[in-house]
């Protein structure tokens, strides 16, 4: 049996997966620039020290020992112009009725500076990436080119997870999984300078992959999709510290969704998946050889304080109070986890990651089901195992992005769980529909916060873009606005044209059919 041709007749569109991967990524791109601009510089967590890292390393430098030496801080050398990022903010840090106009003039200066920077120790790759902006560029320009640069990786990565879908999935509900993964905290973060927001998005993509692979190609997985995932696993666990044990983790999850029996017979059977596991696993030797000789787990050990004589238990106790707050930086807490968007949004997400995760338990095969609970377990677990761990020497270190990785791997597995492959009936398209158009109304009012937030102030005019008050980005308050609205518009109108007309994987010129796979 073959599938019909994926004709969009309302809309005049013969779709192919060259045109969701076009679409996705220029839309993506306006999405994310838009976002990088709408904070003044240094307003995503750690951005000033990343910023010095990828100029320096685009500039040669791989960084000297501070003195007294230290295993967390290398010191760099940039002009001024670079290093003024790292200003004291605190007239609007942390004080979100404060509007960022109290910032100084920009000192230019090309002067060299010694200045210490606690993430020179991190991997390089999406510092080099980013560091381009550099080049051209010591002031403000550059670091915008920078953020643009890191707009466009995290464009890349979720036109790559769209394309994954369109080219290979029955599934309809994996788009709507993709997009609901992908919250304003990502957004975000991948729209500064902060590898953070890479790797989540790099995840959605990488899940995407192993959910199409595991539960729709366990026969015999396409060449193509198996290079896409080397790919996205290669990068992924090259960009964080704890990148490769995330994808461990993923690894094991994917395995259950296979059944282990099978996972077996694939690597023993297939010589592609073969050279696959092998890619992947020099790729984890790379990136482990660069972790452990650099030392990029250490961190400064500036958590919430653990008493010494605490017991194991105590610090259990206590980790486990900050795991609601966790969830809600998982949607979004912005700035320097200062800015807390309106309650709605967080509602929003949790009711409908409650929803799709439930149905997907209840319509999901054993094997399926057992996976499904297994990365929602390890979601919880693995963060309070670790922060446990370090407590006593670090204090409670951790941030709701830091286990995104793994998280989206519940959203994204649930819905692809959610609705049968093939045609979805009329009421699963309806749900798929309504809830791409909320978790989009949700994007544009977190926009706007995080605009208004800067701008005015959070208790300032509500419309200050039509009078232009208060601090402005350099692409000005309203055309920013609007041309995050128009590009949320059209690629929700997107996703919810493909949910409700598309019948199958999407035709390519050079695969006029695809058999069907159950």
């Amino acid at each position: 049996m073959t599938w019909r041709t994926n004709d969009w007749r309302p809309f005049g569109l013969r779709a192919t997966p060259r045109f969701v991967f076009i679409a996705a990524f220029s839309l993506c791109f306006l999405i994310l620039g838009s976002w990088s601009y709408a904070s003044p510089l240094a307003a995503a967590p750690d951005e000033q020290a990343h910023v010095i890292h990828a100029y320096a390393i685009d500039h040669g430098q791989i960084g000297t020992a501070t003195n007294p030496p230290s295993k967390v801080l290398v010191n760099f050398n940039v002009p001024i112009s670079i290093n003024f990022v790292k200003i004291d903010l605190h007239c609007w840090q942390f004080k979100v009725s404060v509007p960022a106009t109290c910032m100084p003039p920009w000192d230019n200066s090309p002067a060299l500076m010694k200045t210490p920077s606690y993430v020179g120790h991190y991997p390089p790759l999406y510092y080099a990436l980013v560091g381009i902006g550099g080049l051209f560029s010591a002031g403000p320009p550059g670091i915008y080119l920078m953020r643009i640069l890191s707009a466009a990786l995290g464009a890349v990565m979720m036109a790559l997870a769209l394309y994954t879908v369109a080219r290979w999935s029955r599934r309809r509900g994996m788009i709507f999984g993709v997009y609901l993964a992908i919250t304003p905290i990502t957004y975000f973060l991948s729209s500064s300078v902060n590898p953070s927001g890479f790797e989540i998005m790099t995840a959605v993509a990488l899940w995407t992959t192993l959910c199409v692979l595991a539960l729709e190609y366990r026969e015999e997985p396409p060449v193509e999709l198996l290079r896409v995932l080397v790919f996205e696993a290669c990068t992924f666990e090259l960009i964080r510290g704890l990148s490769p044990f995330w994808l461990f983790l993923i690894g094991l999850v994917t395995i259950l969704l296979l059944t282990p029996r099978k996972a077996f017979e694939l690597v023993r059977t297939q010589r592609a998946v073969q050279y696959v596991v092998a890619a992947i696993v020099s790729g984890a030797g790379v990136a482990a050889t660069w972790i452990l000789t650099q030392g990029t787990l250490n961190v400064l050990p500036v958590g919430y304080a653990v008493n010494p004589n605490d017991s194991e238990f105590t610090v259990v106790s206590k980790v486990l109070t900050h795991v609601k707050e966790w969830i809600r930086e998982s949607v979004g807490v912005l700035g320097w986890l200062d800015t807390v968007l309106p309650k709605v949004i967080y509602k929003s997400w949790y009711y409908l990651v409650i929803a799709v995760v439930a149905i997907a338990l209840v319509r999901a095969k054993n094997s399926q089901r057992l996976a499904l609970v297994a990365v929602c377990v390890l979601s919880f677990v693995v963060p309070v195992a670790i922060v446990t761990r370090q407590a006593h020497i670090l204090g409670i270190v951790w941030q709701g992005r830091d286990s995104l990785p793994l998280v989206v791997g519940v959203v994204v597995l649930a819905c692809a769980l959610l609705v049968p492959a093939g045609d979805p009936s009329r009421l699963a398209r309806v749900f798929l529909c309504l809830g791409i158009a909320v978790i989009a109304l949700n994007n544009i009012y977190a926009f706007y916060f995080n605009l208004r937030r800067y701008a005015v102030g959070s208790a300032g005019s509500h419309l200050f873009f039509l009078r232009n008050q208060g601090w402005s980005p350099p692409t000005g308050q309203t055309p920013t606005l609007v041309v995050f609205c128009l590009a949320t518009a059209a690629f929700a109108a997107l996703l919810m044209a493909w949910t409700w007309f598309a019948q199958g994987p999407m035709r390519t010129a050079h695969r006029p059919n695809l058999r069907r796979l159950d």
